[in-house]
């Protein structure tokens, strides 16, 4: 089965506390993702909110249950493949929490030097979203 235009994904970022490190994903699937580092995410599942997909797909990669209300909307990228919603949150608990649940490893990188091997697009979408996090981390110094 291919994807079709009405697909549907969320993609979030996890500051930690001090907005000075994102938890991102080292990629395994899809194919075109393979050995990239992206941020967490994945497909709507049927009769699904953007909220609930972030949520679960955060559980199921990372271990982390964080709730619905605690993701600020970023904005949407529309693409052949499908519609791409960005989420983003300042996780609140340790950065110790975060484990790796999936088969993709999960590992928290400093904002201000992302991995050669990070998704181009992920350079210009992390500051974005540390815009629209504004006040609700610690710090947004970068240093």
């Amino acid at each position: 089965m291919g994807v079709t235009a009405s697909q549907k994904y969320t993609l979030g970022f996890i500051f930690d506390k001090e907005c000075k490190h994102v938890l991102l994903i080292h990629k395994q699937k899809p194919v075109w993702q393979k050995g990239k580092i992206n941020g967490v995410g994945g497909k709507y599942e049927a009769r699904e909110t953007a909220e609930a997909c972030i949520r679960r797909e955060v559980r199921e990669e990372t271990r982390l249950d964080i709730p619905e209300e605690s993701w600020v909307y970023v904005g949407t990228i529309r693409q052949e493949a499908g519609d791409v919603g960005f989420f983003a949150t300042c996780y609140q608990g340790n950065m110790a929490d975060a484990a790796t649940n999936d088969h993709e490893k999960i590992e928290w990188f400093y904002i201000g030097k992302l991995p050669d091997n990070a998704i181009r697009n992920l350079h210009w979408l992390i500051p974005l979203s540390l815009e629209k996090l504004e006040g609700k981390c610690k710090s947004f110094s970068v240093e």
